[in-house]
């Protein structure tokens, strides 16, 4: 059995009450399997769900055009390598590897920053260091600790609720995700300077480092499927609006992400896009 209240840490509290509430709740269970145990835990805070889950915590607005203006601004805060940073902050590890594990974690993690981003150098250690999460709830692998997994996934939801809970404590900002590994809010830009101060004052009380992105508009279907504009013009897809694909992953139909991405973000025809659509294979199941 694992006592979930042996994987949070002491530090972590709340002041809402719906999020202090999760956080008793989490405390109080003792359980036998890590499969299926976060089911419907879910709390709102000025009107914004949190589902809480396995994998990490997640929320968003749905169905949604978010855009930044002359009096708002869309801002994403990404937690730097957030599930490795989480266990060599903390000296989190693999109960029967000891806390060697945490060195060795740490140079990887080092090792990584020294090879640009893009690189396969950079993309092998991204995967060395995120596998050893995964793998620490295999029970076939020589990382396997399930204590470890819930120590990872448990505090990482709870730390990001932090952050989120101390901008809407301090900023009027509106969260418009949170999924995983970081948030997003928009933001009067008069308030940026005050987010600024709540978000280094997280960073010095966890030991993280949080990633900022500016976007200029997002379209939300959810928190899995969404595109997102940055200021400079560059685009991030996520889910069925991807068509940027690695090889080994599914490339059927791709003319629709391509051309939904046209229309939402390019204010282009439906139809007229579609009839002249130029690459015969994205017609392709």
């Amino acid at each position: 059995t694992i006592a979930l209240k042996d994987a949070i840490l002491p530090s972590i509290q709340f002041e809402h009450p719906e999020l202090t509430r999760v956080l008793n709740w989490l405390k109080s269970q003792v359980i036998t399997e890590t499969k299926g145990v976060f089911e419907d835990v879910t709390c709102t805070v000025n009107g914004f769900t949190f589902v809480f889950g396995l994998g990490g915590v997640h929320g968003s607005v749905e169905n949604t055009i978010v855009e930044s203006d002359d009096e708002f601004v869309i801002i994403d805060l990404d937690v730097s390598s957030y599930y490795p940073n989480l266990a060599i902050v903390n000296e989190f590890h693999p109960q029967h590897l000891g806390k060697t594990f945490c060195t060795i974690y740490k140079n990887l993690y080092e090792q990584r920053k020294s090879y640009p981003k893009g690189s396969a150098e950079n993309a092998m250690l991204k995967l060395a260091l995120n596998g050893v999460y995964g793998d620490s709830n295999n029970p076939f692998s020589v990382f396997y600790d399930p204590l470890f997994t819930m120590s990872i996934t448990l505090n990482g939801q709870l730390l990001l609720c932090e952050l989120a809970e101390l901008i809407m404590e301090w900023t009027d900002a509106e969260l418009t995700q949170c999924n995983t590994d970081g948030l997003t809010v928009k933001i009067k830009r008069s308030e940026v300077d005050q987010l600024e101060k709540v978000r280094h004052e997280w960073e010095v009380a966890t030991g993280l480092q949080l990633e900022e992105a500016i976007y200029s508009r997002m379209i939300i279907r959810d928190c899995n499927n969404y595109v997102g504009v940055y200021t400079n013009g560059k685009v991030k897809r996520k889910g069925a609006y991807e068509h940027d694909l690695e090889w080994h992953q599914n490339h059927s139909a791709l003319v629709v992400p391509k051309v939904a991405e046209q229309v939402l973000v390019h204010g282009a025809p439906i139809r007229s896009s579609v009839e002249v659509h130029p690459d015969i294979m994205d017609f392709m199941l």
